[in-house]
C-alpha cells in the first residue's frame, strides 16, 4: 500500500511571526546598549546639598532615609517586573511547549499560538521591563549622587552602589559578563523565535 511522499510544509504566518519575534530581540538588544551607553551624570548642585544639610544630625537622619527610601523603591520596582516576566515567559514557555506536542491535534491555527507566545514576551520585554530599566537607571543616579556626597563626609567609600559600579566598570567600560547579563533577556526571546521557527518549518504533509 502506497502511503505517499512526506514532505516539509512551512507555516507562512509562523514562520513569519517568528522572524518579527527575532528582530524584535535585535532591537531590544539595541535599546539596551543605548541605555545603558548613556549614564546619568551626576548633579553636583544636589550633591553640595546633601553634603550642606549633613552638618547636623537631623539633616543626617534625614539623608540616610531618603537613601533607604530610594532603594526601596528600586527593590519594589525589579519585584514587581520581574513577577509579571516570570508570569508571562512560563506562559509564553508553555503555549511554545503545547503547541508543539500536539500540533496536529489542534484545530485552531498554529500561528494563533506564536502570536500570542511571542507578543506576551514582546510586551513585558518593551512596555515594562525597558521603562523600569530606565527609572532604574534615574533611580540609581539619584542614589549614587547620595553615596558620592556621604563618601565625602565620611571620609570613607559609602554605599554598595558605586563599590559595584566600580568593580564592574574599568575604563569606563563594562566587564563582558555584565554585558551578558543586561542582554539576558533578548537572548532568551531570541531562543524562543526560533523554537517556533522551527515549529513552523517541521510541519508534515503526506501526498
Amino acid at each position: 500500500m502506497d502511503l505517499g511522499q512526506v514532505y516539509p510544509m512551512v507555516d507562512t504566518i509562523t514562520y513569519i511571526v517568528s522572524v518579527v519575534g527575532i528582530i524584535a530581540a535585535m532591537c531590544y538588544l539595541f535599546l539596551t546598549e543605548c541605555l545603558y551607553g548613556s549614564k546619568k551624570k551626576s548633579d553636583p548642585k544636589f550633591i553640595a546639598d546633601i553634603q550642606a544639610s549633613i552638618k547636623d544630625k537631623n539633616g543626617l537622619d534625614s539623608v540616610l532615609k531618603n537613601y533607604e527610601i530610594a532603594n526601596r523603591e528600586i527593590e519594589r520596582r525589579e519585584n514587581i517586573t520581574l513577577l509579571i516576566g516570570s508570569i508571562l515567559i512560563t506562559g509564553s514557555i508553555l503555549v511554545l511547549g503545547n503547541t508543539a506536542k500536539s500540533e496536529n491535534e489542534l484545530a485552531t491555527p498554529i500561528y494563533i499560538y506564536a502570536v500570542t507566545s511571542i507578543l506576551l514576551f514582546v510586551l513585558w520585554l518593551f512596555v515594562l521591563h525597558c521603562t523600569s530599566r530606565e527609572l532604574d537607571n534615574l533611580a540609581y543616579s539619584y542614589v549614587k549622587d547620595i553615596e558620592e556626597a556621604l563618601s565625602e563626609s565620611f571620609g570613607y567609600r559609602f554605599g554598595i552602589h558605586r563599590y559595584l559600579y566600580s568593580k564592574t566598570h574599568k575604563n569606563n567600560k563594562t566587564v563582558w559578563w555584565l554585558r551578558v547579563r543586561r542582554f539576558f533577556w533578548g537572548f532568551v526571546l531570541i531562543l524562543l523565535s526560533i523554537a517556533w521557527l522551527l515549529v513552523s518549518v517541521s510541519r508534515l504533509t503526506i501526498r
